[in-house]
C-alpha cells in the first residue's frame, strides 16, 4: 500500500527536465487544460505529452492542485471574515461603552439623547448585526436574533 503524496503537484524524483516543465505548463492552463495545449507550450509532440501525462498521472495531480488552491482560498476568506467579525465586534464594544457613558450624562441632566447619539446607536447595532452574520452557527444565531430585536425596538422608539 502506498502513502498518498502530500503535495502531488511538486516534482517527482522520476520527473526530469522537460517532463516536469510539461506538467507545469499543463497545471498553469487551469480550466482550459489540455495535453495538446501543454505540449505546444513546451514544444513537444502531443504523443510525448500524452505519454508523460499517463506516466506521471497529470490529471489526478492537477485535480489535487486545484482542490488545494480552492481550499486555500476558502480558508483565507474564512480567516479574513473571522478577523473582520472580531474587529467589528471590538469596535462595537468601544462604541457601546462610549454611548453608555453619553446616555448616563443625558439621564443625569434629564435630557433626551441627541439625534447624533441615536444615529451612533443604530450604527453600533448594525455593526454588531453584520459581525454576527459573518459567522452563522447556533451560538451566533441567538445573538443575531437579539441584535435584530434591538434594531426593531430602536426603530420603533426612534421612528426610523
Amino acid at each position: 500500500m502506498t502513502t498518498p503524496e502530500p503535495y502531488p503537484w511538486v516534482r517527482r524524483e522520476t520527473e526530469r527536465g522537460r517532463a516536469y516543465d510539461a506538467f507545469q505548463a499543463y497545471l498553469r492552463l487551469g480550466p482550459r487544460r489540455t495535453i495538446t495545449a501543454a505540449a505546444e507550450d513546451v514544444g513537444i509532440s502531443r504523443d510525448s505529452a500524452q505519454e508523460l501525462s499517463s506516466r506521471h498521472d497529470w490529471v489526478a495531480r492537477s485535480i489535487a492542485y486545484d482542490q488545494h488552491i480552492a481550499s486555500a482560498a476558502t480558508d483565507g476568506l474564512a480567516s479574513q471574515m473571522a478577523s473582520a467579525r472580531d474587529d467589528n465586534l471590538t469596535l462595537a464594544d468601544k462604541l457601546r461603552g462610549h454611548l453608555s457613558d453619553q446616555l448616563d450624562g443625558f439621564i443625569a441632566h434629564r435630557d433626551d439623547p441627541t439625534v447624533r447619539w441615536s444615529q451612533a446607536l443604530a450604527a453600533m447595532v448594525r455593526l454588531e448585526e453584520h459581525a454576527f452574520r459573518l459567522k452563522d452557527d447556533p451560538k451566533t444565531s441567538a445573538a443575531r436574533d437579539k441584535v435584530q430585536g434591538l434594531i426593531e425596538r430602536f426603530e420603533r422608539f426612534s421612528g426610523t
